[in-house]
């Protein structure tokens, strides 16, 4: 079983707090974002751990062994194209994850135990951390309608209706051999038909997110389930985001807030 984590990003929205460092290496309760991450692999039984960074790469460092890439396009790409320069290591049970969030073992736990090809953890209690962080449920929300509460048939585009609210992707997934194989032929045959123009919710193919390459699948008949769990996350996107919960971790609302106990 394989953990990778994708690091690579400039964090542009956080401001000052990422000039010289990348999202996955802000520091939160004794701790960088990257540190909590890979601890919570190894509690969960993965030990072999891959890190893609990009901007900021000098910076990235982290407990233990981990093995390293580097996309050196970052400025340019998004996280597909991050998640490709790894790509010898896409073979086996491989578990993915945003370098810009934190989670609780349970709710990898739950991803670990996924027995589907492609599974996509989501949050389908997010209603209350959000509420908390924007005051409402409708600000920086997307897509993610699911048939029979567990096959996501959209996922990913702005501006959902109601009925588009489900739940919310948290950037956690676990991959099968069978999965990945899936995935990377999706990719294959997307990258030729529109490298150098648009795809799916980006205005050109090299800037996708997981979430296109994810309804790319979806559209081509391949089967994608979510892995439901309820909050244990928390996300650092905004400068807000970690203002916030730097507040909440000091008044020790973390757990009523967003439900999560770091180990």
């Amino acid at each position: 079983m394989t953990g990778i984590i994708l690091a690579a990003g400039m964090g542009t929205r956080l401001g000052a707090l990422t000039q010289d460092r990348p999202k996955a290496m802000l520091e939160f309760e004794g701790r960088t974002l990257l540190d909590h991450q890979v601890a919570a692999y190894r509690r969960c039984g993965v030990e072999h751990l891959v890190v893609i960074g990009g901007y900021r790469d000098d910076t990235i460092q982290c407990e233990g062994e981990v093995v390293r890439y580097r996309n050196s396009a970052y400025d340019r790409t998004n996280m597909v194209e991050s998640l490709m320069c790894a790509r010898n290591e896409l073979h086996g049970t491989v578990l993915l994850s945003y370098g810009d969030v934190l989670f609780e073992d349970r709710v990898l736990e739950a991803a670990i135990r996924s027995t589907s090809a492609i599974g996509v953890t989501v949050d389908t209690d997010w209603r209350p951390y959000w509420q908390a962080r924007y005051g409402d449920i409708t600000t920086d929300t997307e897509t993610l309608r699911m048939e029979d509460g567990r096959r996501i048939v959209r996922i990913g585009q702005p501006d959902p209706g109601p009925e588009d609210l489900a739940a919310r992707y948290i950037g956690l997934l676990r991959f099968s051999d069978t999965g990945i194989r899936e995935l990377l032929a999706v990719y294959d045959r997307a990258r030729a038909a529109h490298v150098g123009g648009a795809w799916q919710t980006s205005s050109r193919f090299e800037q996708g997110y997981l979430t296109d390459l994810l309804q790319e699948a979806i559209d081509q008949g391949v089967e994608v389930d979510a892995v439901p769990t309820e909050r244990g996350w928390l996300e650092f996107d905004t400068k807000d985001d970690y203002e916030l919960a730097t507040r909440w971790a000091c008044e020790g609302q973390l757990r009523e807030f967003c439900a999560l106990s770091l180990e």
